[in-house]
């Protein structure tokens, strides 16, 4: 049986919802995929996930303390 976020799946959208707080832990885990915005808000730097961004992803979905970050199959 496959896992949620199994890179076999292929593609996943990686998103952040209006609810972040900036605690900043995506970042840390991946700063790669995860930044901010010129008003210090986080934001994705990628739109889609794949391969070997996907633990780190996974990671940082994990690890936000409120939930905001996202990890769907991208269609």
């Amino acid at each position: 049986m496959a896992s949620e976020h199994d890179p076999s799946m292929g593609r996943f959208r990686l998103w952040i919802d209006d609810a972040c707080i900036t605690a900043t832990q995506c970042v840390l885990i991946d700063p790669d995929l995860f930044g901010f915005d010129d008003d210090g808000v986080t934001v994705v730097l990628v739109g889609e996930v794949t391969g070997e961004q996907l633990p780190s992803a996974s990671a940082a979905v994990d690890n936000c303390p409120i939930g905001a970050i996202h990890l769907d199959p991208a269609p």
